[in-house]
């Protein structure tokens, strides 16, 4: 848990741009709530090309997955009750290149069209979370004498070395 704590934070205070965190959490956002298939791998695609923080995305896919353990079942339940239109059930079914994504499962269809509503929000509000975390609180984090006393130390210089 510390460790968890420790690499979030050192995203935190790196180099990355606020938007290549924020697009990080939003894609991992999505990734993690679409069940593993070929969107899950145009996702991973996308990061590939994008320049976003890797660590963040494949951390924020990891807890997303294990949310979607506890609610998948909810949100397949909702899709099932909307996706009844004769009109939508005949296009997914009809279109190959929907069957190939599986969108013609509830449960694929409904964490898409969740993922891609909260895709930007959940980047932008990201962007500015990170932002005013360095903004405001790392300014703090650095005048405070133990962050002082600590970096001061033989075995944090150490530690950064080796990393």
């Amino acid at each position: 848990m510390l460790t968890l704590l420790a690499r979030i934070l050192k995203v935190l205070n790196s180099e990355a741009s606020p938007w290549q965190i924020g697009w990080a959490i939003g894609l991992g956002l999505m990734a993690g709530l679409l069940p593993f298939g070929l969107l899950t791998l145009l996702i991973l695609l996308l990061v590939c090309l994008l320049t976003v923080n890797l660590a963040t995305f494949l951390l924020v896919w990891g807890l997303c997955s294990g949310l979607m353990f506890m609610f998948g079942d909810a949100l397949e339940a909702l899709t099932w009750q909307y996706a009844q239109s004769p009109a939508l059930l005949q296009l997914l079914a009809q279109s190959e290149t929907l069957q190939l994504f599986h969108l013609h499962h509830t449960l694929v269809l409904g964490a898409f069209v969740l993922g891609i509503l909260l895709l930007l929000p959940v980047a932008w509000l990201s962007t500015v979370l990170v932002k005013q975390y360095r903004g405001r609180v790392m300014s703090k984090l650095q005048q405070w004498k133990i962050v002082q006393m600590l970096k001061a130390s033989k075995l944090v210089q150490l530690y950064e070395k080796l990393n």
